[in-house]
């Protein structure tokens, strides 16, 4: 009895092996991710990491477990792809404020009064500085002052400034003229009196 069934299982069987053999040839070799090596500098110190390639600046301190307070800056900048080699530091920014006072003057106002004479002068509110505080601010990097001088950042008045008001004659020089004993009477609020003569106003 002949088995006619021999030659085809060994031709399939053959066909299977040359086409695992190319499947397997042509299945792509497994790409490996290469490593860079970054240095930070930051707080004094240098700090060596490794990282993947394309790595960001931001991605290279969390890998240092170096934290950026708020007005800290990087340089390059923390969105910035890193290259193998690369040095970034890390500026810790910091700021501090002064309060200082400043004198504002007073200021002097004039009344024209034509009841006087024009060498007459009198004295109605006596003059007084007021006060202001000035807040400045100044930044350091890495604990050196950076800003040129001192920034004004507010301004308060404590205490408003008061004129001094002087009242002043401009009443052209008459003759005196005498009069019995002495004459009051009020302008603007102002008691005025005349004694003797009427130059002799007080």
């Amino acid at each position: 009895m002949r088995l006619y069934h021999s030659r085809p299982v060994s031709y399939y069987l053959i066909a299977l092996l040359l086409l695992a053999s190319a499947l397997s040839a042509c299945t792509a070799p497994q790409a490996t991710q290469s490593v860079m090596a970054i240095k930070i500098i930051a707080d004094g110190q240098t700090v060596a990491v490794s990282l993947p390639a394309g790595s960001t600046v931001q991605q290279a301190l969390d890998a240092a477990r170096l934290t950026l307070n708020t007005l800290d800056r990087t340089d390059p900048a923390v969105y910035t792809v890193l290259g193998a080699g690369d040095i970034v530091r890390l500026i810790r920014v910091t700021e501090e404020f002064s309060v200082e006072k400043e004198i504002i003057p007073y200021e002097r106002q004039t009344l024209r009064n034509e009841s006087l004479s024009q060498d007459k002068e009198v004295l109605i509110q006596s003059g007084k500085n007021g006060l202001r505080e000035i807040t400045y601010r100044r930044v350091f990097e890495n604990g050196i002052e950076v800003s040129s001088q001192p920034i004004p950042v507010k301004s308060v008045i404590v205490e408003a400034p008061a004129p001094e008001i002087v009242m002043i004659g401009i009443q052209s020089p008459l003759s005196p003229v005498s009069i019995p004993g002495q004459i009051y009477y009020i302008r603007d609020g102002n008691l005025w009196v005349l004694s003797g003569k009427t130059g002799n106003l007080q």
